[in-house]
């Protein structure tokens, strides 16, 4: 490997060095596809490339030659290679499509890619830079202050919770400050259902937006932080209403590579960690809730990539929603592991906003031409994208959370 690697300075990167050089340059990365005896599917499913079409953009194998350019000093550091890094919104549909042994690390190989970006003198996002700048005192990045984390929760709620409970509502900084109406539904649902939950009253980012970004030493201490939750309320279980958080819990907390970021901080946490939709389709299979009013409308489902294609949890939030009386689901054509990206996650939204609206209403239009009245998701970061695509394209279509779907007509029998 010496005689190949002649920049010592990416460290972090050339630890990925015999994974990346698996990448054997196919191109199946480039495109969803597959083929069975009934009916064929194919699609472009990289939000990137079929953004801005050129190579090194589209799929995983230009990131993959990205990455030994660099290792090899044949590419320098520019603000063109950092452009190509940042504009990837992470959703994994090139790593999904991959048949090499470079595929389970290939999402780690772009977050390594944008680390090791920070230490070069090229042009970061700046609404990026902006949030990581005031993330260490704010803890979230939206640049609200810390203090009004839990302002949404009415204090008649909020001074009921118990100081210990057997699951963890962890809300998100999402949630917590721009798509409030997720949270407090998840807040009324848990209630409504009986459950023993409690809500941290000092949550951090989970540190999803810093993994995502590559900066790997501020996500150091937002992981011990929040790691430590669990013990301190007392929690066999954390509930998770955003996608990304629930990956972020589930997977970098507690897995090694290429899963998780265990190996880079340590199995820091081994508490159970369920989706919203999990733990509700648990209930709904035992028999312990039931419906009491119809939706009776057609439902189009949006796959969060956290949720999906990251954590492989498709069924649940299908599930659920079959179960809603009234209620018919309709797939878009690209659906499941083959699901296009709403635009929003790798600091893409806050980076490139207009892109990521474009990419969006890709996806809107794809949600219109099921013939469904509703879109619905399982995260609150794909709800503000797509609700803003509708909202831009005055859509006839109405975007809600399943949860927000749910609330009103379920209780526990």
């Amino acid at each position: 490997m010496s005689h190949v690697l002649k920049n010592t300075e990416m460290k972090e990167l050339a630890k990925l060095y015999d994974y990346i050089s698996m990448c054997t340059h196919c191109g199946n990365c480039k495109y969803g596809y597959e083929y069975g005896k009934d009916a064929n599917f194919a699609a472009m499913l990289c939000v990137q490339g079929d953004k801005f079409n050129f190579d090194s953009y589209r799929g995983s194998r230009g990131k993959a030659a990205l990455s030994r350019g660099l290792l090899s000093n044949r590419i320098k550091w520019s603000d063109a290679v950092s452009h190509v890094l940042f504009t990837c919104t992470s959703c994994g549909a090139c790593q999904q499509m991959c048949e090499t042994d470079i595929k389970p690390y290939i999402l780690r190989m772009f977050e390594t890619l944008r680390y090791e970006a920070w230490k070069q003198n090229v042009a970061i996002p700046s609404a990026i830079r902006k949030w990581s700048e005031t993330i260490g005192v704010n803890y979230n990045p939206y640049l609200e202050p810390h203090s009004k984390r839990l302002d949404w929760l009415p204090s008649s709620v909020k001074d009921s919770l118990p100081k210990k409970a057997e699951n963890l509502y962890f809300v998100g900084c999402t949630a917590s400050y721009r798509q409030k109406s997720v949270a407090l539904a998840t807040v009324n649902l848990l209630k409504k259902l009986g459950v023993d939950f409690t809500i941290a009253q000092d949550e951090w980012c989970c540190a999803s937006p810093l993994l995502r970004t590559g900066q790997y030493d501020l996500a150091k201490g937002f992981i011990e932080h929040n790691a430590a939750l669990a013990d301190t309320y007392g929690a066999k279980n954390i509930i998770a209403t955003c996608a990304g958080c629930y990956r972020t819990l589930a997977r970098d907390y507690q897995m090694d590579a290429p899963e998780g970021y265990a190996d880079k901080y340590g199995k820091v946490m081994n508490t159970k960690v369920m989706h919203t939709l999990q733990f509700v389709e648990e209930m709904i299979n035992k028999g312990e809730v039931e419906f009491t009013g119809n939706f009776n409308q057609k439902i189009t489902y949006h796959d969060p990539c956290h949720l999906g294609r990251h954590a492989e949890i498709y069924d649940a939030p299908r599930n659920v929603i079959k179960a809603i009386p009234g209620a018919e689901l309709v797939e878009m054509y690209r659906n499941r592991k083959f699901s296009f990206c709403c635009g929003a996650g790798g600091g893409v939204r806050g980076g490139f906003a207009d892109y990521s609206l474009e990419t969006a209403t890709k996806r809107i239009k794809e949600a219109e031409a099921t013939g469904a009245s509703v879109v619905t998701s399982a995260c609150p970061f794909c709800w503000r994208n797509l609700t803003d695509a509708i909202q831009m394209n005055k859509s006839p279509m109405q975007m809600l959370d399943i949860v927000e779907i749910i609330e009103p007509i379920i209780k526990r029998k």
